[in-house]
């Protein structure tokens, strides 16, 4: 898949979803208190979120497999494939050595359990991926995904803290505090609705527009 195409699906699921966020959030009569959220308002913020990040590391996914079997660019720009890069499998084999392992081979075998790659919407996957299989177009993509680092962090950690709700993911969010504009939360969908300082805009769709933009930076 040309990687346009898929930085377009990127921009269309998420700027549906950022849509779906804020008509919630137009609906209440504040957002800034956990008393303003009631059980089936976290049932929804849950799945909101979570077809977030699935998007975003499915996005991820595509650009770093595509580069490396052989793709074009936002620009129409080929991008040659990488030798041992022979297959999807071929791709996602040698991801999961390289999130685990500095050094070679990577190479050479497939990966049929796609439960055992990584956690592609990870940035710091994504830079020890990039780094260590040296896609073509890596020197695009590296300065591209780190600029995500910050705002697809947050939408991690609150997505797992939802998905594994204890004390400890629960401080993870908290320890975010410091970086927006806060309420005392008791769920971590409440976070989604802090405040990032420089754009006065929700954390989540801070973050989404981020992502949007950092994606088409990835792929021209």
């Amino acid at each position: 898949m040309a990687l346009y195409t898929a930085w377009a699906h990127l921009d269309r699921e998420l700027t549906l979803l950022s849509a779906h966020v804020r008509n919630f959030a137009a609906a209440k009569p504040s957002l800034d208190s956990a008393s303003h959220f009631s059980l089936l308002d976290e049932c929804l913020l849950e799945g909101l979120l979570s077809h977030v990040w699935q998007a975003w590391n499915g996005f991820c996914r595509e650009c770093i497999i595509d580069s490396c079997v052989g793709t074009v660019d936002a620009n129409g720009v080929t991008i040659p494939g990488l030798a041992p890069a022979a297959s999807e499998a071929h791709v996602s084999s040698a991801a999961i050595r390289a999130k685990k392992q500095s050094a070679p081979p990577y190479w050479g075998q497939v990966n049929t359990v796609l439960r055992s790659e990584p956690t592609w919407g990870d940035v710091d996957v994504l830079t020890k991926i990039i780094t260590r299989l040296r896609p073509v177009n890596g020197s695009k993509m590296l300065p591209a995904f780190s600029s995500a680092h910050a705002n697809a962090k947050a939408l991690q950690v609150i997505r797992n803290g939802a998905a594994h709700t204890n004390v400890q993911t629960l401080g993870e969010i908290n320890a975010m505090r410091s970086s927006f504009l806060v309420f005392p939360m008791l769920h971590p969908t409440h976070a989604m609705f802090w405040i990032e300082p420089g754009s006065s805009d929700f954390l989540i769709t801070h973050a989404i527009d981020e992502l949007i933009s950092a994606g088409l930076n990835a792929i021209s």
